[in-house]
């Protein structure tokens, strides 16, 4: 019997095929982390800028699936992109962003709906359609904030705009989409409410799908394998 070689980890981090999602899900939890961790420092924007970078680049490599996704993200990516780079952040730029997450979110969980057998590779699809929900959403806010101040967050005094920080607005995603709200930044506008509600209901309904194709692809498995016996 031929050994098989267990693959190292120079390969595991940068990558064959098998790994991109694994490397995609890394890549989004050190930006996670680092926008929380660098906020503020002198330097700690091209720290996050190269992170960004590293998303967009492994983005495209696990949403990727033929030539027209490749074109089709790297035209939607590319404005965010460059916009990280240059200091040119504008609304349309925001928006490429949105349409940018959005279409790999959405192309990973149909990958999740599509596939017939559960691997590690259909987990890590899983964990970064999830954290790309996050993502998608601070987008949301940061975009309707940026045309309109006050849309979203206000302080209770109604006549004071309450300006979030892009680490805050991937904060208050994330506890949302979690259905967890601290409350320590809450929206007190009615269309900041409902964005909000439908966060939450977007997260819970995503983990419910998730649990139930999971279990499908299991029980077909397990009874193609006792019919095969």
């Amino acid at each position: 019997m031929l050994e098989t070689e267990k693959p190292g980890i120079i390969s595991l981090v940068l990558g064959s095929t098998k790994y991109k999602m694994f490397n995609f899900m890394v890549s989004i939890i050190m930006l996670l982390v680092l926008s929380s961790v660098l906020e503020g420092h002198e330097y700690g924007f091209l720290v996050l800028n190269i992170t960004s970078s590293i998303v967009f680049v492994l983005g495209i490599y696990a949403a990727g699936r033929n030539k027209r996704n490749v074109i089709l993200l790297i035209i939607l990516g590319l404005p965010w992109f460059l916009s990280e780079w240059i200091f040119t952040r504008s609304s349309e730029t925001i928006f490429a962003s949105i349409l940018f997450f959005l279409f790999i979110s959405g192309t990973l969980f149909a990958h999740i709906l599509h596939t017939k057998k559960v691997s590690a590779d259909t987990l890590y699809a899983a964990v970064c359609t999830f954290l790309l929900l996050g993502l998608l959403w601070a987008s949301i806010y940061n975009y309707l904030e940026y045309i309109s101040p006050g849309i979203i967050f206000i302080k209770n005094n109604s006549d004071v705009v309450t300006t979030l920080t892009s680490n805050e607005y991937i904060y208050y995603s994330y506890t949302t989409l979690t259905t967890l709200g601290y409350g320590d930044i809450t929206s007190l506008t009615s269309i900041g409410r409902m964005i909000s509600v439908l966060e939450a209901i977007a997260g819970q309904l995503f983990l419910a799908f998730l649990v139930a194709r999971l279990v499908a692809i299991y029980t077909a498995n397990a009874m193609r394998g006792n019919t095969g016996s």
